[in-house]
């Protein structure tokens, strides 16, 4: 047979992509994504079709998965009036949600009521609290200590209307209790973040559009999980007293970034929202660069996956273990450019074609602004250009400095060869280590590290022969 003869029946071969009918919606009913690769099938996130309305986000920092969420929040808003609450780690939603006129709220300056008893009575309460510090402090290898904080929390909570810290530790005070000195690391001066009067008004918040709480400025991990887990009890009691609405769209998107102890913890209360939201109208949104972070039950109960660029080879495994999608799409992930993405849909309805395809590439509310890193191969790394000068900041550059860094890219149109910028960082006084971690995390491969490096020694070699040695 010849090719031609071939090639005039491929119209009959179904690329790897759902049937369109699962793709398409109507614009007053899904959220746009963008085009499937090889079809070119309009591709609409519509809720009703899916087995649930929660999603999962992967990939390697500056990939597009900051750009996907609020691209996504923001069209979910104007088809469906939907609000958001961001619990923001990393202090990445604050100027954009200000821009799109929602609110910030810094929690290391408004503070928490870890007894708030606005949204569930007291034995819910000192249930969740012994949860929330359970989680934290893994009491469970400590139960006679788990056992003196629950009776301090039922003597506080009986006596007092507004319970707080320091009442718990008089009473652990008295007994003379070993558990003191597990709650004495809430309460110390400039760690007293959970002894305000009141909480934020989640249920306000809730209907206020887009929120970003930010827990950034909280001084450590621990600080901020009891934070979030907070947050999301008074969420999870909000959403299971609001009666089902049959109406389309989603009331709620609870959106976690990078919050990988809360994420990771089975007793976490994430799981809950997991389990129960579709009913409430209630979506969740958990976003990672690290697969691992995610609790399995997350992974098995979200009805949406989407997957950027990963380098790990053990991230990569990972997936493809928990979703079961092709060694093609395992290739194709870690050649994708910013913006690409493998999306893994579970329909409600069944269907007989791969749940998991390939996306042109998300298409956002504004175009995608990119850096691209010339390696010393043939390979190019892309950036996201607002989250690789974030990068540079959380390094430790100053404003000149990035700024330099800046005008470089801007010289060549976003472009920038790898031992240029190795030749930056070097010259700002930071390590070869330093440098080769950073960019690790920029997802450039070890071979072309070595390669980048080797490069950088031959430009600064003006005498003599420079030995390289390439280690596989």
């Amino acid at each position: 047979m010849f090719s031609s003869d071939i090639a005039s029946r491929m119209i009959l071969i179904h690329p790897p992509e759902p049937r369109k009918e699962f793709l398409i919606s109507s614009p007053v009913n899904g959220i746009y994504l963008g085009r499937t690769k090889y079809a070119g099938v309009p591709t609409y996130w519509d809720y009703s079709k899916l087995i649930n309305p929660h999603i999962a986000v992967i990939g390697i920092s500056g990939s597009g998965k900051s750009y996907f969420v609020k691209s996504f929040l923001t069209r979910s808003s104007l088809v469906w009036n939907s609000n958001a609450i961001i619990l923001d780690w990393v202090g990445e939603y604050g100027n954009w949600v200000r821009q799109a006129g929602g609110k910030v709220i810094d929690l290391s300056k408004e503070k928490l009521n870890l007894f708030d008893l606005s949204y569930s009575n007291k034995t819910t309460r000192i249930k969740q609290v012994l949860s929330a510090i359970d989680v934290l402090a893994n009491l469970k290898n400590f139960p006679e200590e788990r056992e003196e904080i629950e009776n301090a929390l039922e003597i506080v909570f009986r006596k007092s209307k507004k319970p707080c810290f320091e009442d718990v530790l008089k009473v652990l005070h008295r007994k003379n209790s070993k558990a003191l000195r597990i709650i004495k690391r809430f309460t110390y001066e400039g760690m007293d973040f959970f002894s305000a009067k009141n909480s934020p008004d989640i249920k306000k918040l809730s209907k206020s559009g887009l929120v970003s709480i930010d827990l950034h400025n909280l001084p450590n991990e621990e600080i901020r999980s009891l934070a979030g887990l907070t947050l999301l009890q008074y969420i999870k009691e909000l959403m299971r007293s609001e009666r089902y609405d049959s109406k389309k769209g989603i009331r709620l998107f609870v959106v976690l970034d990078e919050a990988w102890k809360i994420a990771s913890d089975e007793k976490s209360d994430v799981i809950d929202i997991v389990r129960e939201g579709r009913k409430y109208n209630f979506a969740l949104v958990v976003a990672s660069q690290n697969p691992t972070d995610m609790h399995k039950t997350i992974f098995s109960n979200v009805g949406s996956l989407f997957i950027f660029r990963l380098v790990l080879k053990e991230y990569k495994d990972y997936i493809q273990k928990s979703v079961g999608y092709s060694d093609f799409i395992d290739s194709e992930i870690s050649r994708f450019g910013v913006g690409d993405c493998a999306i893994n849909m579970i329909f409600s309805q069944r269907q007989a074609k791969s749940s998991t395809f390939l996306l042109k590439k998300i298409e956002g509310e504004e175009p995608l602004s990119l850096y691209k890193i010339k390696t010393g191969g043939k390979m190019e790394v892309e950036m996201e250009k607002d989250q690789f000068l974030r990068m540079l900041l959380e390094q430790g550059l100053d404003e000149s400095q990035i700024s330099l860094i800046r005008s470089e890219f801007e010289k060549s149109d976003g472009i920038l060869n790898a031992e240029k910028l190795v030749f930056l960082l070097e010259k700002f006084g930071y390590s070869t280590s330093s440098v080769i971690s950073f960019l690790r995390q920029l997802g450039v491969p070890e071979k072309e590290i070595i390669s980048i490096f080797s490069l950088v020694k031959m430009r600064r070699a003006k005498k003599g022969v420079v030995d390289l040695v390439l280690e596989d």
